[in-house]
């Protein structure tokens, strides 16, 4: 036959390598995320004050980071209203990034390390009902849910103490990150259970 069927097996093992090297590349850009939103910390904390100007172009506060990188984001994504001529240019960039760092990149950089582990484990495994696997899911189930609990709770409340020192904020709940979180917790109860049945089956055998 000129084009031979290939086996439920090699298929498997072709989508299961495509994944990898896909989830790869997205390690990749995760990690230069990662250290560009450092080094715009720390370019912006290394130059003078006057250096760093917040602007608003009505809809968007901005400013710039490193080597012409810049941050933007709504002005209603902060419960307060921000002057952007008179407020710390430094100390509103340096805090925004931080906190950030803080509540959502360093959480994310944690899921994608965690979802590495669990293509590891897949790997070298002749069955995903493992407790390593199901340990992994869990805990990207509950650093989601941290996202989407107290990921905007944590930046809002943040820049509202620092600069209104009140702790505001306002619609921090994001229900994707909320669902995805509550899903995959749901998801490694039920590969725990899985284990256990694996466990079962081999001591049988």
């Amino acid at each position: 036959m000129l084009f031979k069927r290939k086996s439920e097996e090699e298929r498997s093992e072709r989508h299961f390598t495509l994944t990898r090297r896909i989830y790869y590349i997205y390690i990749l850009v995760t990690v230069y995320d990662l250290f560009m939103y450092l080094a715009g910390l720390v370019s912006v904390l290394s130059r003078p004050a006057a250096q760093t100007e917040i602007m608003d172009t009505g809809t968007h506060l901005w400013f710039y980071t490193l080597g012409g990188n810049f941050v933007r984001f709504p002005k209603e994504y902060l419960p307060f209203e921000v002057d952007a001529p008179s407020v710390d240019g430094k100390l509103f960039a340096a805090a925004f990034l931080l906190l950030t760092f803080m509540a959502k990149k360093l959480p994310i950089f944690f899921i994608v390390w965690k979802g590495y582990r669990i293509l590891r484990a897949m790997k070298r495994s002749y069955t995903p009902f493992v407790p390593e696997i199901a340990e992994h899911i869990c805990w990207i189930g509950r650093t989601a849910l941290f996202i989407g609990l107290f990921g905007n709770l944590t930046i809002q409340g943040g820049m509202s103490l620092m600069f209104q020192h009140n702790f505001w904020f306002e619609n921090p709940m994001e229900v994707s990150w909320t669902l995805a979180g509550l899903i995959l917790l749901l998801v490694s109860d039920i590969f725990k259970r899985g284990c256990t049945l694996q466990k079962e089956v081999d001591e049988t055998l």
